[in-house]
């Protein structure tokens, strides 16, 4: 994710994207819009389209539903829109739950706290952990040793370890060297916070198809 960015006008809307052509690590591109002729009915509700219901593209998935199930429109922040665009019930949804990743969190994953961190090799030693600024590397850094970059995308799975009233206490990871890590909240303020948002992070790109990962029905945060 550059520091250069130039304004550009697609067919869904206005997008912020990078002078030289890359992205951030949670960052999306536009979806190719599917072929009007290959839709009889809507997606959603399966009713036939004729003159009075017309056929809309949701710009988050690029398929194609009636007005009535294609009217919100939300911002996304993860396909770099600036504007609110039309979107599918489900792609609102998802959106507006990514949303507040980018409004509430990520600041605070790149920004980074101090956690206990417990690995093979040692019971816990408190390091500074954080995002790297495009979102791809997690840093962890203590005092009597060198950074310890890990990918994102080496991340093969997750899991929630401790948790209470106010979120995520220990967040295992497990990389795909199979390296076990656990990340433990301290005394400071935003340490759960951040436990919270990298929770997030991890479930918002834990399945191949990025366009649709996102929370499940009863998972709130």
């Amino acid at each position: 994710m550059g520091e250069n960015k130039i304004l550009v006008k697609s067919k869904s809307g206005m997008r912020m994207v990078d002078v030289d052509g890359g992205k951030g690590y949670f960052e999306l591109d536009e979806p190719v819009w599917e072929p009007d002729s290959n839709y009889k009915v809507c997606t959603e509700c399966h009713k036939t389209f004729d003159m009075l219901r017309r056929k809309h593209h949701c710009r988050r998935c690029g398929e194609v539903f009636c007005g009535s199930c294609c009217t919100d429109k939300v911002i996304p922040i993860r396909l770099r829109f600036i504007d609110p665009v039309r979107m599918c019930t489900k792609c609102q949804r998802l959106s507006r739950w990514e949303n507040d990743f980018f409004n509430n969190y990520f600041k605070t994953l790149k920004t980074g706290v101090e956690l206990n961190v417990e690995d093979q090799s040692n019971d816990g030693t408190m390091s500074r952990v954080s995002l790297s600024a495009d979102g791809g590397v997690l840093n962890i850094t203590s005092d009597n040793g060198p950074v310890i970059p890990i990918l994102m995308e080496e991340i093969a799975s997750f899991r929630v370890s401790q948790e209470g009233s106010d979120g995520v206490h220990m967040l295992s990871v497990d990389t795909m060297s199979n390296r076990n890590i656990n990340l433990i909240k301290t005394n400071e303020p935003e340490s759960v916070k951040f436990l919270n948002g990298l929770r997030k992070a991890l479930r918002m790109c834990s399945k191949p198809d990025h366009q649709k990962s996102g929370p499940g029905n009863n998972d709130p945060r």
